[in-house]
């Protein structure tokens, strides 16, 4: 190196650091990390039950007028499309 400053900052040794007070900073650091996502989670299902609740019933009058008579029909539409979709991950790709 050219410079003798940066050769001595450069070559300096470097404090030792506690393993310990690092570990417990990291606990801290991840503890605030799972409180803030768990409140994200906990309000975000709270307010989808209240959005739900208001719109279960439209969704059941809906469903009692148009797709209860038809829903063994529906039923039998929804396996037959699962088995289409997922049967090919089932067997293996043939050349």
């Amino acid at each position: 190196m050219d410079e003798p400053l940066l050769k001595t900052v450069w070559d300096a040794d470097v404090p030792a650091s506690d393993p310990r007070f690092a570990l417990a900073v990291m606990a801290r650091i991840e503890q605030r990390r799972f409180r803030r996502e768990l409140a994200t989670t906990v309000g975000l299902a709270a307010i989808a039950m209240v959005l739900l609740g208001f719109a279960m019933p439209v969704v059941e009058i809906t469903w009692r007028e148009s797709f209860a008579p038809y829903a063994s029909n529906l039923v039998i539409l929804a396996v037959l499309a699962a088995v289409t979709l997922v049967l090919p991950q089932f067997l293996p790709a043939r050349d």
